[in-house]
């Protein structure tokens, strides 16, 4: 029985991966991006082509160990299952086809957040674990990978496009929840550091594991890609001060305000309110620029 954890970027899944793996004795494996891509390959409902599946693979061959031989059987059927394709991709990066088959593992993708319907439906008992941050600290992090050197190489956006993005992935979940109850936990990252015993036994139960049980430990070289070098932080000894972000940068006051505004039901939701964060003083042009943005950006237009 796969275990998905998902969440928005920098809100701490590799922390979990790495924790829930370490201390729970579950298998785990490299971000697969798997679901985050398939689209690309015009899938028909559960089944992708011979070719579709080869570009799929010759895509997250960039992200992962891929070998097309490990495939051979497959890639000769048609249409192939993509349920079947995603164990085979799953087993060689365990080490393992019954494992992967049969076991039960942890794969972190952040993003596979919104793919949780087609995931749900391919494996009937997959449970998710949805990291949640601080979106101001999530955003100040996400922002922190632009400079030079640290990462992505994502190009800036504003407050108001971090905010979609964010309420967006949460509401799949929630939605997902409430369809399917008993299958998502999510978690804080805040809580996560400053209480990592007493998440992980409130995660062991919702996987029905043994509580407080610490049975193996995970290789951070497999978490680690040589081109993953700013996860390094996420897995150093868990640190209260991860989620607070002490003494690193943080969001301006415009970009503060914006998130309490935009994020107030959600924030409320995940107790992040913060009646502290004020409207910055703005003039009749900016008060009207705000209002236009809100405008293009809301779902009802």
């Amino acid at each position: 029985m796969p275990i998905f954890i998902v969440g928005f970027a920098r809100s701490g899944t590799t922390l979990c991966q790495r924790l829930v793996s370490e201390h729970l004795g579950l298998p785990t494996l490299p971000e697969t991006h798997f679901f985050e891509r398939l689209d690309k390959y015009k899938p028909r409902d559960r089944y992708i082509s011979p070719q579709g599946a080869r570009g799929l693979l010759k895509e997250l061959s960039e992200l992962l160990p891929v070998e097309l031989t490990n495939y051979r059987d497959l890639l000769a059927m048609e249409p192939i299952r993509i349920r079947d394709l995603f164990l085979r991709l799953v087993a060689e990066q365990l080490g393992s086809r019954t494992l992967a088959t049969r076991g039960r593992w942890l794969e972190k993708t952040p993003l596979h957040a919104l793919y949780a319907p087609r995931i749900g439906r391919m494996f009937a008992r997959a449970q998710f674990i949805c990291m949640v941050r601080n979106p101001e600290l999530a955003f100040a992090s996400r922002r922190e990978l632009n400079e030079p050197g640290k990462g992505w190489g994502e190009a800036w956006r504003p407050i108001e496009a971090l905010c979609a993005e964010w309420r967006g992935l949460m509401a799949s979940m929630r939605e997902f929840e409430d369809q399917q109850p008993g299958r998502v936990l999510f978690v804080r990252l805040e809580d996560l550091s400053a209480r990592p015993k007493r998440e992980l036994n409130r995660i062991a139960r919702f996987l029905d594991l043994p509580v407080d049980d610490a049975q193996g430990e995970v290789d951070e070289d497999v978490l680690l890609q040589p081109f993953e070098t700013w996860k390094a932080d996420a897995l150093k000894p868990v640190d209260k001060d991860i989620a607070a972000r002490a003494g690193r940068s943080q969001l301006d006051p415009y970009d503060r305000w914006r998130v309490q505004t935009l994020l107030a039901p959600e924030l409320k939701t995940f107790k992040y309110t913060d009646a502290s964060v004020t409207a910055p003083r703005l003039d009749a042009l900016h008060r009207k620029l705000i209002e236009s943005i809100d405008w293009y950006v809301s779902p009802k237009y």
